[in-house]
């Protein structure tokens, strides 16, 4: 056993680690070397410090200083793989991954689809989660992210008529906030609720059949960048309070009657699409 710092608090894992691989996954044994597996790799990754993109050891290494089979890492590095904790790509190092919200996405979209979520639960939730990211990019805003900002809006306006492209950038533009409040988390649960925003975003566009209603919510996604333009973190809050609440009033109807299915992991895997 290796005296390594990320090993020090980790015993072998039994006797029984050592055996064949038939009786390692035998009794339920087999999950319990793997979750202690999971564990050591988690605990090399926080104590040697990695960071996205950084190498990890490979299956052999971790099954030495574990006392394991190659057969328990290996469910243990793929276990880590399907979380999207590290990058095993066939052909490469194992990587530390970025944080990615498509994992939540999934668990939103199984209970969506089975009726434990509602599209009013996720609007409530996007609601309080983008107040307070607006507010925030207020605060701290660069330049380069009110560029991007400015730049979504006048691609609204140029695609008015377009309710693909004008979906897609509504969507971008709630993204880019969340990028702008420097907040990673933001980013990540707007992602997650990607799949279903998606849809009802488009139905909530779909609803704006005349030039005016069209103007009307130019106008509502101006003032948002107006109060992050003057760092207003109170009047860009109000903005996208007010985005929100003539949405859900102007919308909810059609919305709530809308018939939504999404494949629970076509859907989640393009979860930063917003």
């Amino acid at each position: 056993m290796s005296n390594s710092p990320v090993f020090r608090n980790e015993q072998r894992l039994t006797h029984s680690a050592r055996a064949t691989p038939g009786d390692t996954f035998s009794s339920g044994a087999g999950g319990s070397l793997v979750q202690q597996a999971i564990r050591a790799v988690g605990n090399y990754m926080r104590d040697h410090g990695l960071r996205p993109g950084d190498t990890l050891p490979g299956e052999k290494y971790f099954g030495d200083e574990l006392g394991v089979s190659r057969a328990v890492m290996r469910e243990a590095f793929g276990a880590l793989g399907a979380l999207q904790i590290i990058d095993i790509s066939r052909g490469r190092k194992p990587r530390v991954s970025r944080v990615d919200g498509s994992l939540f996405a999934t668990s939103i979209i199984h209970g969506f689809n089975t009726s434990q979520i509602s599209i009013l639960d996720v609007w409530e939730v996007r609601k309080t989660v983008e107040i307070r990211a607006t507010e925030l990019a207020a605060e701290v805003r660069t330049d380069s992210d009110l560029k991007a900002l400015q730049d979504i809006v006048d691609a609204i306006i140029l695609n008015l008529d377009d309710l693909d492209k004008v979906s897609h950038y509504n969507a971008e533009f709630h993204h880019a906030i969340a990028q702008a409040s420097h907040n990673v988390l933001f980013a990540q649960i707007l992602a997650s609720f990607a799949p279903i925003t998606r849809i009802a975003t488009r139905e909530a566009w779909r609803s704006c059949t005349t030039k005016v209603l069209k103007q009307t919510q130019v106008k509502r996604h101006k003032a948002i960048v107006r109060a992050i333009v003057r760092r207003d973190p109170g009047g860009a809050a109000d903005a996208m309070r007010e985005l929100f609440d003539d949405a859900i009033r102007e919308n909810w109807s059609r919305l709530a009657a809308h018939r939504f299915s999404f494949d629970p992991f076509i859907e989640a895997g393009s979860s930063l699409d917003l």
